[in-house]
Parts: C-alpha cells; sequence; structure tokens
C-alpha cells in the first residue's frame, strides 16, 4: 500500500498537458471570426497584448505561490482558504465546483450541436438521443476516472496532443499560405471596418480573450499530485506560454489570407471557414474533428479539476470529510460520484434550456454573442440553423 501514492505522482509533462488541456477547449477555434467582427491585426496585437500581460502575471502568482507555500493542495480554494480563512475558502470551494460543474455540462451542448451539423438526429444538441448520448459520455468518463488519477491523467496528455495537432496544422498550412499584401490591406481594418475607435474595438475582444485564459491554474489545482513541487509553476508558465502562442497565431495568420469582411462573416467554428477557404472542403472536417477532440480533452481536464477541489475541501473539512475519502485507487471517489450525480440534472435542463435558447438566438439579429460560450456569434443565415457553433 506504501507504494501507491508514488505511482499517482504527475510528471513535468503531464502536469503542463493538464494545463493546456484545460485552457484549450472551444474558444480558440472561434477566435477567426470573433477578432474579425471587432478588429484589424493592429487591435489584436493591442488585445493580446493587453490580455496576455494581465494573464501572464496571474501565471506568475501561481508559480510564486507554488514556490512559497508548497504545502498548500488544490490551488485557487487553498490559497483562499489561507489567506482570508475558512469561510471565505468553503465559498471559494463551493463557487469553483459549481462553476466548473455548470461549465462541464456546456461541453456537451457544444459536442452535440456540432454532431448537428453532419447527423440531424443531435438536432441543436437538445434532442432525446443527444441527451441519451451525452449521458453515456459522461458515464464512460466518471468510470474512467475511477480507475486511477494517473490513468485519466495519461490519457489526457495523449487527447491534449491530439488537440493540438489540428491546430498547428492551421497553423502551418496558414504560413505557407501568407499573403503579405493581404495582411498590409487589413492591418488597419480594411474595408467595411465599423466605426469604432481602437479603445472600443479592443474592448470587444475582452470577453473572449480573458475566457480562453480558463484553466490556467490546473497544474496548482493538482499540485499534491506533482512529482515535484517546483513542477507546478513550471508547468504554468509553459502551459501559459504554449496556449497564448497558439492563440495569437490563429488570431492573426487569418488576416494574411482572407479579407477582414470575409472572415467576419464567416460561421463559426471560424478555424474550419478559414481552412475551408484555403485548402478546400476537408480542412473544414478536420477542423471540426479536431474541435470535438478539444473539448472532450477540456471536459477530461476539468472533471478532475473539479473532483480534486471537492476532495481537498473534504480533507480539510470545509466540506463533508467524506468528500475527502478515496477508493483503492487513490482517486478521491465520494467526490467524484457528487460531481456526477448532481450533473444529471444540471445536465438535462442545461441541454433542453440551451439547446432552446440557441435555436431561437440564430433567428434573432440582436444576439451577438452566445453567453455559453463567449465569443461564439449566434447569428447565421436562413437555413444554417444548428450549423453556426
Amino acid at each position: 500500500m506504501s507504494a501507491t501514492p508514488s505511482i499517482q505522482k504527475l510528471s513535468l509533462f503531464a502536469l503542463t498537458a493538464m494545463v493546456v488541456g484545460s485552457m484549450v477547449g472551444s474558444g480558440i477555434f472561434s477566435l477567426p471570426r470573433t477578432f474579425g467582427i471587432a478588429t484589424g491585426p493592429f487591435g489584436a496585437i493591442l488585445a493580446w497584448c493587453i490580455a496576455g500581460g494581465g494573464m501572464y502575471t496571474l501565471a506568475r502568482v501561481f508559480q510564486s505561490l507554488a514556490e512559497r507555500k508548497p504545502e498548500l493542495d488544490a490551488g485557487v480554494y487553498a490559497y483562499a482558504k489561507a489567506g482570508f480563512g475558512d469561510y471565505p475558502g468553503f465559498l471559494s470551494a463551493l463557487g469553483y465546483w459549481m462553476g466548473s460543474c455548470i461549465g462541464n455540462v456546456s461541453y456537451w451542448v457544444l459536442i452535440k450541436s456540432t454532431l448537428g451539423a453532419f447527423f440531424p438526429v443531435f438536432g441543436d444538441g437538445n434532442t432525446v438521443i443527444a441527451i441519451i448520448v451525452a449521458s453515456i459520455g459522461i458515464w464512460l468518463f466518471h468510470f474512467m476516472i475511477l480507475r486511477g488519477v494517473q490513468q485519466a491523467a495519461a490519457i489526457n496528455t495523449i487527447v491534449t496532443i491530439a488537440k493540438i495537432v489540428p491546430i498547428l496544422v492551421f497553423i502551418v498550412i496558414l504560413i505557407f499560405a501568407f499573403k503579405a499584401d493581404q495582411f498590409r490591406d487589413n492591418f488597419w481594418g480594411g474595408e467595411g471596418m465599423p466605426d469604432k475607435g481602437l479603445f472600443e474595438q479592443i474592448r470587444a475582444t475582452m470577453l473572449v480573450t480573458v475566457f480562453v485564459f480558463l484553466g490556467i491554474e490546473g497544474a496548482s489545482v493538482y499540485s499534491r499530485y506533482a512529482k515535484e513541487r517546483s513542477h507546478v509553476g513550471a508547468a504554468t508558465i509553459i502551459g501559459f506560454v504554449m496556449v497564448t502562442s497558439l492563440m495569437v497565431l490563429v488570431t492573426m495568420l487569418p488576416y494574411a489570407v482572407l479579407p477582414r469582411p470575409d472572415i467576419a462573416d464567416m460561421r463559426q467554428p471560424s478555424m474550419a471557414a478559414v481552412l475551408e477557404a484555403v485548402v478546400g472542403h476537408w480542412g473544414a472536417v478536420f477542423v471540426s474533428i479536431g474541435l470535438l477532440v478539444s473539448v472532450l480533452g477540456a471536459y477530461l481536464a476539468w472533471s478532475l479539476i473539479c473532483t480534486e477541489v471537492l476532495s481537498a475541501a473534504g480533507r480539510t473539512r470545509d466540506m463533508p470529510a467524506l468528500f475527502g475519502t478515496e477508493n483503492e485507487n487513490k482517486v478521491p471517489a465520494a467526490a467524484l460520484w457528487a460531481d456526477q450525480h448532481r450533473r444529471p440534472a444540471l445536465r438535462h435542463q442545461h441541454l433542453l434550456v440551451a439547446g432552446r435558447f440557441l435555436a431561437d438566438a440564430q433567428s434573432d439579429e440582436r444576439h451577438e454573442f452566445d453567453p455559453v460560450f463567449p465569443g461564439r456569434s449566434l447569428r447565421a443565415p436562413a437555413g444554417q440553423a444548428g450549423r453556426d457553433l
């Protein structure tokens, strides 16, 4: 039994994959159109400097705390408890856990609505078949995690690599298709640029630039599984640099292959539409598959994070002590079961309500952004409802 905990330790690479896996979900696939609507390359550069600079300071905070307070586990919750007391710590754990549960359910709405573009039986993600398939998927993830955190983390590492590949292919193809004249024409916005000041253009991107950085605390939450505490801070910084580089390239390169108005009018996920415009229909299919893998990977990463926060609160008696117990595989099984039992009601309500909202919003020109997936446009031409993801 004494050897079991050592088996569960995670390497620097696995912790970095936890950060990347939780940050790269659906948001990155919508960046070209989101920025194309708001601004040109100059405004995009400033927007990423502001958002990236702010998030870099946050990443350094997590790195510093991991080094100065190595005895604290579970990241945000542990730091809130140590800094402000038991009750703020409890509120932090409860709020973080509930927010993660709701966010995890929304992943399945996106998965099923994406599949609905190719298989009508899934509709907008709110059909009976969509709910059944989502339920099966959630329980498959549940029993996989019960087999061991290390196994789940290893699978997360593989999935993280798999979902980065389509993004790298997209970047490489657009680098070869780079047109300096097109980028220069778009630099200040190009033709049809809305009459807005630079500040307004940058502000229009802030919602999505903050959204895509969620999950930067992934390694910090799983700090007790790190082989070395120094790996926690290093994984946070490495993951931040990797993901930021990908997001900046995904944002900037489309300006060098297509006019900004064309990018702004594309359906979501706009990464798929951009690649389709460059290489043909297979590009859209390729990116759509990448999106599904990415969202499934993000769901796994956030399931692990969500369970660990509840378990840590149980171990310190800020939550019922039952949530801090572990099974023979050293998995916080009670916390995982609580997480899973909370989701069915949330899932069914969320799928039905969100699916209905998406269908209604797509026919309403007043709706510009989807509150479930910030940065995702809800406007769609007639006959494309369910395809504008």
